[in-house]
């Protein structure tokens, strides 16, 4: 049977529930109390939370005052906003500065020849290669290596031709051989035409005039035809600048051997003297940048018995032994050093005297030594046969350019139809037959030396082209800056671990900085101790890992939280267990005969190249869809050398790899500084400015940096906002209303009354330490007015500013620090602003006067909540009590009822016996 309860009592009738109740309200007055107290804390933190968050929005404002930056706010204008716009901080100089903006930045693209659909003809089997660095065997001089270091004056030239006719080339804007050719070339008015002769430029009149001389000739007092060498006379049609491409004193190191400079072993000696006396001395490059310093260095070792000196072709080196005697004059490396060999050094002696090899190519070409990986070429005499079956031989022996190899043969073969050239790619040498003969191959096979076959030549081929294919241009050396690679952009300052076919890991840290080229980070990756010797690759083109393991596992590079493996080329893993791990710059991607050009985008985007192929549709008739190849990094650091492996796809450049190239300082391109940056955004020019390059103009283009007042004025302005609705907000918690007889939230506290008199005392001292002429902010506009508040008189503050800038700029900012005895560095002295932000520090911190009464108040509030849990406890204990009470009253109710009941019937049957 279930048990029936009810809230009234069944004997007694007696509303149980509600009486419970109404004791239990008894013995919970107190626990209204707490919670009405509790009510009143509540509102308290609600009331300190927003005293303490508009004292935080003070403490921003016055931090600006803190720091003299605010005080040296800028604004920027332009002069011609479509062309430059810029930005600026408070670290930038006030000025006006002049910038003229000769070309943006242009990233590579390169395109193919069209096919008659993307997705259905096949294009041929073959590999296609990808070199993101400088691989190709052309380059464009810069100026500024020219003469010996001394670089070229910019400016304006004459030329006259033949004819008579005159025109000025402005050269002020050039800052490469290539474009002084193209200026000069595209000059209307004269008939011309401009090239490379070996070391010089070479001028040849085409009017077939002979009214009077070709000449170039200076304008005005700049002197750029003479430093061009072309400031001679001419023979006939042709004028024959003097040699230009000349190293000096002042050459940087960098600059020699195609851009791949000169290996050092730091403070280590790098190579050792003998002289014919059989004395010997070393020698240390450390610290040296240039060839002059790598002379002093020469002759201060030898003791003035070996005097070092620039040789007379202006190419190399030149060391002349003083001393005599049987030993052989000559140098050997040290340490293991590439300097000696680097210089040239290591060439036999012809008795006192040791004369290096060309240090230097020629104009915008190639050493030959730097090819095969830098393995070289071994020239002498190769027999070409053209298609005819005509023989004819040429001496290459005196070529240590790719240049002077291809004059060479185009000298020897215009008589029978060969030319030569550099390949599509530029990566290679190309032959071409011009005769249209079939009646034999075109071949080419070495006569003397090895050069033919060490050139990529020695074939026969049915055809009126012969290609090298790519000769493995060496631009990676032990020397090469790590800021150099990647094209410029550069090697990421982070780290990356490598693990060997052992399974033992490393991880090697680049971040530090102090990796700065290659041959650093090589000595940092086999400081590791794995089983890799890592070293510069065969084809002189990146970082090789080579495994000395024995294990099971192939060698895996990756990243650790940076992308400094990826821009080695080392990111990824060894085809197999033995083999090695190359970080070369040239990728291949290998197509099939069955791939179509939508095959071959893909397989170059999944590579994740820094190159993005898409598929481009021209609108021609015939045959409109090209591959097209787009550098994901702009400026020079984007270049890439495409080689279509044979495969026929082509690949014509249709937009080069160009930095942009500002001329800065001067109106004048001629008398300013050129810079170039590989995007269209400067920050380094001006420091503390920002400069956008929006377009390129043959005016030049005014940045004008001025103070920004209206910066600290704004500053103040939100400062004295901000102060007065502090006050407002203490005001409105610590008040008493004498009509409505109401109290504020925070009558009387005293850390209220603390914060507000502190405030009005900062803002009314009066500073004596301050020397300048302001100390006090009413001086400078700053007072309290009617109300307790806060008044800001812009007119007098722009006045002080206006009349002392500095003496405004200390009354916020000024500071000097002591030490305690405790060895603590605290303030001594201090400008208003410094005051007012330490006090709203001490007064807002974590350990601060108004977070310190809302952590009182939470600890009150905990406090009550523990009694109230009790009160809780005990009063659920009295109303369990009161209802077993009554439960039991009522079980004893009922037994007296069935008691009475009994007693009842007894009596009703004992009448009834009667």
């Amino acid at each position: 049977m279930g048990t029936i309860s009810s809230s009234v009592g069944l004997i007694s009738g007696i509303n149980t529930a509600d009486l419970i109740d109404k004791l239990i309200a008894i013995e919970a007055r107190p626990k209204a109390i707490i919670e009405q107290r509790n009510s009143v804390l509540n509102a308290q933190t609600v009331a300190y939370q927003e005293i303490n968050a508009k004292l935080l929005a003070l403490k921003l404002d016055s931090a600006g005052f803190v720091a003299s930056s605010t005080f040296k706010s800028t604004s920027t204008s332009s002069s011609n906003e479509s062309v430059i716009k810029a930005s600026s901080g408070s670290s930038a100089t006030p000025g006006t500065y002049s910038f003229s903006v000769n070309r943006l930045v242009s990233t590579q693209q390169v395109i193919t020849r069209g096919y008659a659909d993307s997705d259905s003809t096949a294009i041929g089997a073959g590999t296609l290669t990808f070199e993101f660095g400088n691989g190709r065997l052309d380059s464009d001089t810069a100026l500024s290596t020219l003469n010996g270091g001394a670089g070229v004056t910019r400016g304006k030239i004459r030329i006259t031709d033949r004819s008579g006719a005159s025109a000025v080339v402005d050269l002020s804007r050039a800052l490469t051989i290539n474009d002084v050719l193209n200026e000069i070339n595209n000059t209307s008015g004269i008939n011309v035409t401009a090239s490379i002769n070996d070391d010089g430029l070479q001028i040849v009149d085409n009017t077939g005039a002979v009214t009077t001389s070709l000449a170039v000739a200076n304008v005005g007092t700049n002197n750029t035809a003479t430093s061009l060498g072309l400031n001679v006379a001419s023979v006939g049609t042709t004028l024959t600048g003097t040699q230009i491409n000349r190293i000096g004193s002042s050459t940087l190191l960098a600059t020699l051997n195609d851009g791949n400079g000169v290996r050092n072993k730091g403070a280590l000696s790098d190579f050792e003297i003998t002289r014919r006396d059989g004395t010997t001395f070393s020698v240390s490059l450390n610290g040296a940048t240039t060839l002059g310093q790598v002379i002093d260095k020469i002759n201060t070792g030898s003791g003035g018995n070996v005097t070092a000196s620039i040789n007379a072709a202006g190419t190399g080196l030149q060391l002349v032994d003083g001393t005599s005697g049987g030993a052989t004059f000559g140098v050997t490396a040290l340490n293991g050093s590439g300097a000696a060999d680097d210089l040239g050094l290591t060439a036999a002696s012809v008795g006192d005297t040791i004369t290096t090899r060309r240090l230097v190519s020629t104009l915008n070409s190639r050493l030959i030594g730097n090819l095969k990986g830098g393995a070289g070429a071994n020239l002498g005499t190769i027999n070409i046969t053209n298609r005819a079956g005509v023989s004819f031989a040429v001496d290459l022996s005196t070529a240590t350019s790719v240049q002077q190899a291809i004059d060479l043969i185009n000298s020897a073969g215009a008589a029978n139809s060969i030319s030569a050239s550099l390949n599509q790619a530029s990566n290679g040498i190309q032959l071409t037959d011009s005769t249209g003969a079939t009646a034999s191959n075109l071949i080419v096979a070495d006569t003397t030396g090895t050069g033919a076959a060490d050139l990529g030549l020695a074939q026969s081929v049915a055809a009126a082209t012969l290609n090298s294919g790519n000769l493995q241009f060496r631009y990676i050396t032990e020397a090469t800056r790590r800021d150099n690679l990647n094209g410029g952009g550069g090697v990421a300052k982070g780290k990356f671990t490598i693990t060997d076919s052992n399974g033992l890991s490393s991880e090697v840290d680049l971040s530090q900085g102090n990796e700065a080229t290659v041959g650093d980070i090589i000595a940092e990756i086999n400081s590791k101790g794995l089983a890799i010797t890592a070293r510069i690759n065969d084809n002189g083109d990146g970082i090789l890992l080579e495994d000395t393991g024995s294990g099971a596992s192939a060698i895996k590079v990756e990243e650790a939280g940076s992308t400094t493996a990826r821009d080695l080329g080392l990111l990824g893993e060894a085809a197999s267990a033995g083999a090695d791990l190359d970080g070369s710059f040239e990728k291949t991607v290998t197509i099939t005969a069955s791939d179509t050009l939508s095959d071959v985008m893909e397989k170059i985007n999944e590579l994740g190249l820094p190159v993005q192929a898409s598929i481009l549709n021209d609108g021609s008739p015939a045959d409109p869809y090209r591959l097209s190849f787009l550098s994901t990094r702009s400026g020079k650091a984007g270049a890439f050398v495409f080689d279509d492996g044979g495969t026929g796809l082509g690949g014509s450049t249709l937009v080069e790899a160009r930095d942009a190239v500002v001329f800065f300082g001067a109106s004048d391109p001629a008398k300013a500084i050129a810079i170039t940056s590989t995007t269209n955004t400067l920050t380094s020019v001006i420091p503390g400015a920002t400069v956008n390059l929006l377009s390129a103009s043959s005016s030049p283009v005014s940045v004008s940096i001025s103070r920004d007042d209206s910066a600290i004025t704004k500053a103040i302005q939100k400062f004295v906002t901000d102060f007065n609705g502090v006050i407002t907000t203490l005001d409105k918690y610590d008040r008493y209303d004498t009509a409505t007889k109401q109290r504020g939230l925070l009558l009387g506290d005293p850390t209220i009354a603390r914060v507000r008199s502190s405030l009005f005392r900062l803002i009314n001292n009066r500073n004596e330490d301050l020397s300048t002429q302001y100390k006090s902010l009413a001086q400078i506009g700053l007072t309290v007015g009617t109300g307790a508040t806060l008044k800001f008189d812009e007119s007098k503050f722009t006045a002080a500013l206006s009349a002392d800038r500095n003496a405004v700029e200390q009354l916020f900012t000024y500071k000097t620090t002591t030490t305690n005895s405790n060895g603590e560095t605290v303030t001594a002295t201090a400008g208003v602003g410094v005051r007012i932000d330490e006090l709203l520090k001490s007064l807002t911190d974590t350990d601060g006067a108004v977070q310190g009464q809302i952590d009182n108040v939470g600890r009150l509030l905990e406090l009550n909540k523990q009694q109230i849990e009790r009160i809780d406890l005990k009063l659920a204990a009295k109303r369990e009590l009161l209802q077993n009470q009554f439960n039991a009253m009522e079980k004893a109710l009922a037994s007296l009822q069935a008691q009475g009941s009994s007693l009842t019937n007894f009596a009703s049957q004992v009448a009834s016996q009667k």
